[in-house]
């Protein structure tokens, strides 16, 4: 139903456990570690543990689905079984002979299942039992588990097992009469749910996956998805598929966190988010009169300019724009979380990925980690290969009429509709931001995107929009149409401030070293395409962490651009890493070649 109208290919949220939108979180990437270390040469007994919808069965499918001919695998799914079944279970699983008229008893079924593992094992073969939902294994098949355990030869077992189940699994170990199987299992793992890094790397996973847009969920969406199911992945499923299917209702372009709350309210239990509800409700509560009562004794703001203060949305929500161009929910706080960039994943240790927030201002305050010229270009030849004289130089006459404004630079980018009434400093619209600079002609070269230019023109202070940049010579568009003018009379009247429009597609405002996730991604594969290679081509994929290996490279792509080489890759950072290569949908100075 909504899949056309937010172009997905496939479902992204279907609760079936497949393998194929596994999302390796750290967690999950070490249970995982643990499935292929039981299923080794020197695996034994291995137990994983994971509250309910946590992803145990999709890990399972997943090393099935691995390529390892050498391994003949056992599943049963079904552990309510009595003991001579639950071998009868295992010998069909491994295609094991016996006669079900002959071999009644349970001596027959072991002796035939010992036979068969011994000729596996002749065949340099290995055998896995796993067993899924292990928490509802009786007394009596969890003691005949112990006694498979021992069909072995002098060096190797004969059958290796895989216990999965749910915490009451590691409680049933516990219990005293089943201390000799305990001591059997070689290797533990408790499966944890995702942090908030990591839901938001999930549901962009998965998003990739089905060919939709990463950030179709804004960042407050995804704090309050993680803030109503905990992290659960079958959770986080259950609430995005109701959320998609509110915002296509409502013909929403994004899912923003009203539409999330209203999703959970719908298909979570009562009792996960009336939680949520009786703690984040009074929390919320005290820290907006928290708010106002500080602001009430800030000098110069009364009581009821602070309370106006905040049912506007407060000082960091942007001016709305007319006609609702964002296409956000129309919530106070639905556009704030998309500052958002200001949340960059980062690496936490076993408590996987989680955001870090920033100040609003990052676009700005980056301006010490990222230096460029400061003073207008305004030597044309360095850029065409030849000089203008001055005797070319058309008078300021010849300029566009009117002041140019945000709203036409916008129009560029296909945003049409009602005039956009916000500065630079606060546009969010969509995925696009706004970064307010100064520089040179070779600076607005490297960032390759349209600018509004702030000029001088016959005493009065101004703003004409760039367009292009051919050689010698610069394209600016008016109300009137455009006039060509050369960059030596632009420079003579430029001040050197301008504004940029930029697509912060990698989903933040700022990648620095230790981060892990999609971003960084983004960042590996831009400079992949930089190089001339095509990161679609390489071998497995990308690497998530920012490893020294890719500093260095950021680095060098820095120095060579005339920025700060740190390896903090911001705004100005990433406009010149989209602007070296071809950016479908993304208006460019000078159109870059494949």
């Amino acid at each position: 139903m909504y899949l056309r109208y937010y172009g997905l290919d496939d479902y992204p949220f279907s609760v079936t456990p497949d393998p194929a939108f596994l999302y390796l979180s750290a967690s999950h990437r070490e249970a995982l570690s643990h499935l292929l270390y039981g299923a080794g040469e020197h695996g034994g007994f291995v137990a994983l543990i994971g509250e309910v919808g946590t992803g145990k069965t999709t890990l399972i499918r997943a090393l099935v689905d691995n390529d390892m001919p050498e391994l003949d695998i056992a599943l049963c799914w079904n552990p309510h079984l009595e003991v001579r079944e639950f071998v009868a279970t295992i010998c069909d699983e491994l295609g094991a002979e016996y006669d079900p008229r002959r071999d009644t008893s349970l001596k027959d079924l072991v002796d035939r299942l010992n036979r068969h593992l011994l000729a596996t094992h002749a065949n340099n073969r290995r055998t896995v039992l796993i067993i899924d939902e292990a928490q509802n294994l009786s007394r009596g098949v969890l003691e005949q588990l112990r006694l498979l355990t021992n069909l072995e030869t002098h060096k190797h077992k004969l059958l290796r097992i895989i216990l999965v189940g749910q915490p009451e699994l590691e409680q049933l170990l516990a219990r005293h009469d089943l201390r000799q199987l305990s001591q059997r299992i070689t290797a533990r793992f408790k499966l944890n749910a995702l942090g908030y890094g990591e839901t938001r790397a999930y549901v962009q996973h998965r998003l990739k996956l089905a060919g939709g847009s990463q950030h179709l969920f804004s960042a407050g969406a995804l704090f309050a998805l993680r803030r109503y199911t905990g992290g659960i992945p079958r959770l986080i499923n259950m609430v995005c598929e109701r959320a998609l299917m509110g915002g296509y209702a409502h013909a929403r372009s994004k899912i923003g966190p009203l539409i999330v709350s209203r999703a959970a309210l719908e298909t979570l239990p009562r009792e996960r988010h009336s939680r949520w509800l009786r703690v984040g409700v009074p929390a919320a509560s005290l820290a907006a009169v928290a708010v106002v009562g500080t602001l009430a004794w800030y000098p110069g703001i009364e009581l009821t300019r602070a309370a106006e203060w905040m049912q506007s949305g407060g000082a960091g929500a942007s001016t709305p724009v007319a006609g609702d161009v964002v296409g956000e929910d129309n919530a106070p706080n639905a556009a704030a979380p998309e500052n958002g960039g200001a949340n960059a994943m980062l690496a936490t240790g076993e408590g996987g990925d989680s955001y870090r927030p920033m100040p609003a201002d990052t676009d700005v305050a980056a301006s010490d980690v990222e230096e460029t010229e400061s003073a207008p270009d305004t030597d044309v030849s360095s850029g065409s290969g030849g000089s203008t004289t001055a005797e070319s130089v058309p008078a300021p006459g010849g300029l566009p009429a009117g002041d140019a404004d945000i709203t036409q630079l916008l129009r560029l980018w296909g945003v049409f509709g009602s005039e956009v009434r916000t500065d630079c400093r606060s546009l969010r619209v969509g995925d696009l931001r706004c970064l307010a600079d100064t520089g040179n002609f070779s600076v607005i070269q490297r960032y390759n995107r349209p600018a509004l230019l702030t000029i001088q023109d016959e005493g009065r202070t101004r703003k004409v929009l760039l367009s292009s940049l051919d050689g010698p010579e610069a394209t600016l568009v008016g109300a009137d149409g455009t006039r060509r003018i050369t960059r030596a009379a632009l420079g003579r009247i430029w001040t050197g401030e301008f504004e940029v429009v930029w697509r912060a597609d990698s989903g933040v405002s700022l990648i620095q070293p230790g981060a892990v996730g999609s971003a960084v991604v983004w960042l590996r594969k831009r400079l992949d395409r930089i190089r001339g290679r095509n990161p679609e081509t390489q071998l497995g994929p990308a690497s998530p962490i920012y490893d020294e290996a890719l500093q260095q490279r950021l680095r060098a792509f820095q120095a060579a651009n005339g920025l700060k080489a740190d390896a903090m890759a911001g705004p100005r950072t990433q406009m010149m890493l989209n602007g070296a290569v071809p950016s479908p949908g993304s208006p460019a100075l000078n159109p870059v070649e494949e």
